[in-house]
C-alpha cells in the first residue's frame, strides 16, 4: 500500500464505516459467549463481510464493485433472518435466485455492454425488495418461535429491515456516489448491528430469567410436596393420609378446583379411590340412579372403584396416556352429569402414577369455575409433581414392607430400596455411543448416584454425585438432585447453566452435612461434541484413540447446596471414534488395599487403554474385576461408582 492509497483510505469514509462495525462485533462477542445456538456467529459473519468488502474497495477505488456486494450483503442477511421460518423458505429461495440473477446481469451491463435496455434504477430496487422481504417475514412471524435462531430473528428484524431499506432507498434516489450517501448514510446504516446485538443480549437475558424463575417455582413445588408428604410419614403409617397429602399439594399447585387419585388393584384389575380433595366434577357419567345431591356424589366419588378401562380414568390407568383437556366443556369429558356447580367441568388434567414403567394409579386435578381453564405450564407442572409424588409413594410402600419385614434395619432397607428405584436399571445404547457403568455401595446403602438422561434425539446427558452422608436423608436428596435434573435438562442452556439451576434448587433446602458433589456431561451422539460441568467432583478422564493418552479435565468449584450464588463454568471438547469420556466418584480412586495404598486415576487409566477396543459395559467390567483384586480383604469406606461412554462415529 503506498501513501497516497494511505491518505485516500484515511480521508474516506472507511474509518466512519469500520468504527461502527467494530462497535457491532464487540456487541456480538458478548452475546456468543452465551449464546449455545450459534446465532451470532451470523451475525459476526455479517460484519465481516461488511468490513471486508469496505476495506477492499476503498483500497482499489472500483465503483462497479460497490452494487454487487450491496447485493450480496442485503441476501446474506435476508437469509439469516427467513431461514429460521420453515414457511418464509420458499420466499427466500426465490428472492436469493432474483439477487444472483440481478449481480450476473448488472456484471453483462458493466463489463460486456449487455442487457442495456434494463434501467439502471431496477438494479438499484434489488436491495429495496430485499429489506421489505425481511419485514414482510419478521411480521408473518411475530408469534413467539421455539426454536433460538427464530427467536432471534424474530427479535431484531425490524432494525435489519428499517436501516437496508432506507439505505437501499436513498441509494435509488441519489445514487451511491452522492456525498451524504457515502459519509453518513452508509455507516449509519450498519448501526442496526449494534441495536440487532443489544436485543439479542437483552432477549438471552430475558430467556434466562424466565427459565430461572419456572424452575425455581418447579423447584419449589418439589419441595413443598416433599416436606407436606415428609411431614405425614413423620405422623401416619396411613396410605389414606399420604395419598391425601399428596392431592393436596397437587390441587394448590395447579390452582385446581378439586383432584383424587386412585390406585390399581392387580388382583381384580380395578382402580379404587384412595385419596379426594375439593371440588372435583367427575369426567364420566354418574349412575342414573345417583341423587344428584353435592354430599351424595362427593361420597361417590371417595369410595368409587372402576374396571381398568371403564371410563376417562379407568383408560389412563390402563394405556399409561396422560389427558390434558383445557376446555373440557366442549368436550365429552363433560359427561352431562347436571348443570349444578358441583357438576360443571371446565378443564380436566389426568396422568398415570408410575414405577419403572409399572403403572400403580392415576391422579387427576379439574377445575369447575366457568372459563377457567388449566395452561400448559400447569400440566408440565403436575405431570413433574405426580411423578415425583409416585416415586415418594413408592417408597413409603417399600417402608411399609420394610417395616412388616424387621424393624431394626428398616431404616438402611428404605434408603437402599430409594437408591435402587433412582438407579437406571438399564443403560441406553445407540450406534454412535455406547454407555456401560457399575456402582457399589460400601456398607449397603450408597451415597453415590449416577444417571443418562436422553434430553432430545441428539443428546445425552450423563450425571454422576456423590451425597454426603448416608441414610434415609442422603437417599432422599439424591431423589431431588434427580428429579431436578431430569427437569431442566431438557433445554438448549448449556451444561453449566443446568449445574447453575441444579444448585439453586437444593441450597438451603438441605442441611449444610448432606451437600453433594456433582460431574455432568452433555454429549451430541451425532457429531461427538461434549460439555463438561463440575461442582467440586473428581476430574473428567478422556480417553484419545488417536493418541493412546488419557487427558484429565478438571474445573475448581464448590459442592451443589453451599452456596446459592455459586456460578458454575463449563469445558467443551469433542469425542473422535473410539474416544472415552469416563466418570467416577472419589470411592474409585481413594480404595485402598491391605497394604494402604490407593487404586488412583493412574490405575483407572491403565486399565481402560489396555481394553480400548472393548465396549465400555466390558471396559467396565474389567475396572470392577481388577478393583476387587487389589482391594483384597481391605474393607472399604466408600462407595465406588464409574460411568463411561465411548464414540462409535
Amino acid at each position: 500500500m503506498t501513501i497516497e492509497s494511505f491518505n485516500l483510505i484515511i480521508a474516506s469514509p472507511l474509518l466512519a464505516r469500520l468504527l461502527v462495525l467494530v462497535c457491532g462485533a464487540a456487541v456480538f462477542v458478548a452475546l456468543r459467549r452465551k449464546d449455545t445456538e450459534g446465532q451470532a456467529g451470523f451475525f459476526l459473519a455479517i460484519i465481516l463481510i461488511l468490513a471486508l468488502r469496505d476495506g477492499l474497495l476503498s483500497m482499489f477505488a472500483v465503483p462497479e464493485l460497490r452494487y454487487p456486494t450491496d447485493v450480496l450483503y442485503v441476501s446474506v442477511v435476508l437469509f439469516v433472518y427467513a431461514s429460521p421460518f420453515k414457511p418464509a423458505r420458499l420466499a427466500l429461495f426465490a428472492t436469493l435466485a432474483i439477487n444472483l440473477a440481478a449481480m450476473g446481469l448488472y456484471a453483462s451491463r458493466v463489463y460486456a455492454g449487455a442487457v442495456g435496455f434494463i434501467p439502471v434504477w431496477a438494479y438499484d430496487l434489488v436491495p429495496v425488495v430485499n429489506g421489505v422481504l425481511i419485514a414482510v417475514v419478521g411480521i408473518a412471524n411475530r408469534r413467539d418461535p421455539e426454536a433460538g435462531a427464530a427467536r432471534m430473528a424474530a427479535a431484531t428484524w425490524p432494525y435489519a429491515s428499517a436501516a437496508i431499506t432506507l439505505y437501499a432507498a436513498l441509494v435509488l434516489a441519489v445514487g451511491d456516489e452522492a456525498t451524504p450517501i457515502r459519509w453518513l448514510v452508509a455507516p449509519a446504516s450498519y448501526t442496526w448491528l449494534v441495536f440487532a446485538g443489544l436485543a439479542g443480549l437483552r432477549l438471552h437475558d430475558d430467556e434466562t430469567l424466565a427459565a430461572i424463575n419456572y424452575y425455581e417455582a418447579a423447584i419449589d413445588s418439589l419441595y413443598n410436596l416433599s416436606f407436606r408428604v415428609g411431614t405425614v410419614l413423620k405422623g401416619s403409617f396411613s396410605t389414606e393420609d399420604v395419598l391425601g397429602s399428596m392431592n393436596e399439594v397437587l390441587i394448590s399447585e395447579t390452582g385446581a378446583s378439586g383432584g383424587t387419585i386412585y390406585l390399581v388393584d392387580e388382583f381384580d384389575d380395578i382402580i379404587v379411590a384412595k385419596a379426594y380433595s375439593g371440588a372435583f366434577p367427575p369426567p364420566f357419567a354418574l349412575p342414573e340412579s345417583l341423587p344428584r345431591k353435592a354430599n351424595r356424589v362427593e361420597s361417590y366419588m371417595r369410595h368409587a372403584q372402576f374396571r381398568l378401562g371403564e371410563n376417562v380414568l379407568g383408560e389412563v390407568a390402563r394405556t399409561g396416556k396422560n389427558i390434558y383437556e383445557p376446555d373440557a366443556a366442549t368436550t365429552d369429558r363433560a359427561a352431562g352429569n347436571g348443570d349444578e356447580d358441583f357438576l360443571r367441568l371446565s378443564s380436566l388434567m389426568a396422568v398415570p402414577l408410575m414405577v419403572e414403567e409399572k403403572i400403580i394409579g392415576v391422579a387427576a386435578v379439574a377445575k369447575n369455575e366457568p372459563g377457567s381453564q388449566f395452561s400448559e405450564a400447569d400440566f408440565d407442572r403436575f405431570k413433574l409433581l405426580a411423578n415425583f409424588g409416585t416415586l415418594a409413594v413408592s417408597n413409603f410402600f417399600s417402608f411399609l414392607e420394610a417395616n412388616e419385614r424387621s424393624g431394626i434395619e428398616k431404616s438402611a432397607g428404605i434408603a437402599a430400596e430409594i437408591q435402587r428405584t433412582i438407579i437406571p436399571k438399564k443403560l441406553p445404547q445407540f450406534p454412535t455411543l455406547g454407555i456401560g457403568a457399575y456402582t457399589t455401595p460400601a456398607r449397603g446403602v450408597s451415597g453415590d448416584y449416577y444417571d443418562v438422561i436422553r434430553t432430545r434425539g441428539d443428546r445425552i446427558v450423563g450425571v454422576v454425585g456423590d451425597v454426603a452422608g448416608k441414610g434415609v436423608s442422603a437417599a432422599l436428596i439424591m431423589v431431588m438432585i434427580r428429579s431436578i435434573l431430569h427437569l431442566i435438562t431438557n433445554t438448549d442452556k448449556d451444561i453449566a447453566t443446568v449445574l447453575d439451576w441444579v444448585n439453586r434448587g437444593i441450597t438451603g433446602k438441605i442441611d449444610m452435612d448432606h451437600y453433594a458433589t456433582l460431574g455432568i456431561v452433555a454429549v451430541n451422539i451425532e457429531t461427538g461434541e461434549l460439555e463438561y460441568a463440575n461442582a467440586s467432583h473428581q476430574p473428567l478422564l478422556v480417553y484419545r484413540r488417536a493418541s493412546d493418552t488419557i487427558e484429565t479435565i478438571d474445573i475448581k468449584s464448590v459442592p451443589i447446596g453451599v452456596e446459592r450464588a455459586t456460578e458454575y463454568h463449563r469445558k467443551a471438547l469433542r469425542l473422535y471414534d473410539g474416544d472415552m469420556a469416563v466418570m467416577y466418584t472419589d470411592g474409585m480412586v481413594e480404595a485402598m488395599n491391605e497394604q494402604g495404598k490407593q487404586f488412583g486415576r493412574k490405575s483407572i487409566s491403565q486399565t481402560i487403554i489396555r481394553n480400548r477396543d472393548l465396549s465400555p459395559k466390558d471396559i467396565v467390567g474389567k475396572i470392577r474385576t481388577e478393583l476387587a483384586s487389589f482391594i483384597g480383604n481391605a474393607r472399604q469406606h466408600d462407595d465406588q461408582t464409574i460411568l463411561i461412554f465411548k464414540m462409535k462415529l
